[in-house]
C-alpha cells in the first residue's frame, strides 16, 4: 500500500518524465520570491518549504520588495510568489493560484490617536492614505475608498508618512493574527478595530508549474490535518514573543 509520500513521490515523478513539451518538466529545484517586512513571511515559508519537501522539491525563498516578486513571478524569473490575495489571479496571468488557502487576513486602518473620525466621514479625493506598493489588497482597497494613494517600500515608512502627518490614514495587512507592528511603534497611533477587508492567502506558481500547483492542494491540507501547520505557527509566535 503506498504511503502518502511516495504516492505524491509516484505522481511527481510521472510528471516529470511526461513528453517533452510538458509544461512542467522539472521540479526538483524551485525559487519563490516573498516580500519582506512581512511577519508572516518566515513562517509562510516554513509551512511551502516542508509542502514542497515531500514532494522531493528544493525551495529557496528570494526576498524582494513586494511588486518586484510579483513581477519576477509572473515574467517567470522565479518559479512562484509565496502568497497574495486571491484576485492576483485575475490580474497576473502567468500566475496560477495553487487552491488551498494558507492564512486568513484582515485589512487594518490605523490613523494618529483623536484622528479616529476620519474614517467616518465621507472620502475626499484629497484625503491621502499610505499603502505599501504592491500590497494588492491595499492598493484596491484605497482606491474603492476614492481616497489618494501614497506608496510606502516598508511599514515603517508608512507610519512614517503618517506620523508625519504627509497622509491621514495607514493600511497594514493583519495575517494569521500577527501584527506588522509592534507596540511600541504604536504609542501615537490608533488602529481601527473594524477591519476593512477580509482576505485569504493563496500560494502562486508561474504557469509552466501549473501541474505541480495541481498537487499543491492536497499536501498543504494533509499539513494541516496532521497539525504541523498549527505547529510551525505556535513556533513562530514564541519565538517572536521572546524577541
Amino acid at each position: 500500500m503506498l504511503t502518502f509520500k511516495s504516492y505524491y513521490a509516484w505522481i511527481l515523478a510521472a510528471f516529470i518524465c511526461a513528453p517533452a513539451g510538458s509544461i512542467a518538466e522539472q521540479f526538483d529545484r524551485l525559487q519563490i520570491t516573498a516580500i519582506y517586512d512581512e511577519p508572516t513571511t518566515a513562517v509562510g515559508s516554513a509551512i511551502l518549504k516542508e509542502a514542497y519537501q515531500r514532494l522531493g522539491v528544493d525551495v529557496s525563498i528570494l526576498i524582494t520588495p513586494s511588486r518586484r516578486a510579483l513581477m519576477m513571478a509572473d515574467t517567470g524569473l522565479a518559479d512562484g510568489d509565496l502568497f497574495r490575495i486571491k484576485r492576483v489571479a485575475e490580474l497576473f496571468p502567468n500566475l496560477v493560484r495553487v487552491d488551498h488557502a494558507l492564512f486568513h487576513g484582515t485589512l487594518q486602518a490605523v490613523v494618529r490617536k483623536n484622528d479616529e473620525h476620519l474614517l467616518a466621514l465621507p472620502p475626499e479625493r484629497s484625503r491621502a492614505v499610505a499603502v505599501r506598493r504592491g500590497i494588492i489588497i491595499s492598493e484596491l482597497t484605497a482606491q474603492n475608498m476614492g481616497m489618494m494613494p501614497v506608496y510606502a517600500n516598508s511599514n515603517e515608512q508608512a507610519l512614517s508618512l503618517l506620523e508625519s502627518k504627509r497622509v491621514d490614514v495607514a493600511l497594514f495587512t493583519f495575517v494569521a493574527q500577527f501584527s506588522p507592528l509592534k507596540p511600541e511603534e504604536l504609542a501615537n497611533f490608533h488602529i481601527i478595530t473594524e477591519a476593512l477587508e477580509a482576505f485569504d492567502l493563496y500560494h502562486y506558481l508561474n504557469r509552466r508549474h501549473w501541474k505541480l500547483a495541481q498537487i499543491l492542494p492536497e499536501v498543504l491540507k494533509q499539513i494541516e490535518d496532521e497539525g504541523i501547520k498549527d505547529e510551525i505557527l505556535e513556533g513562530f509566535r514564541a519565538r517572536t514573543q521572546n524577541k
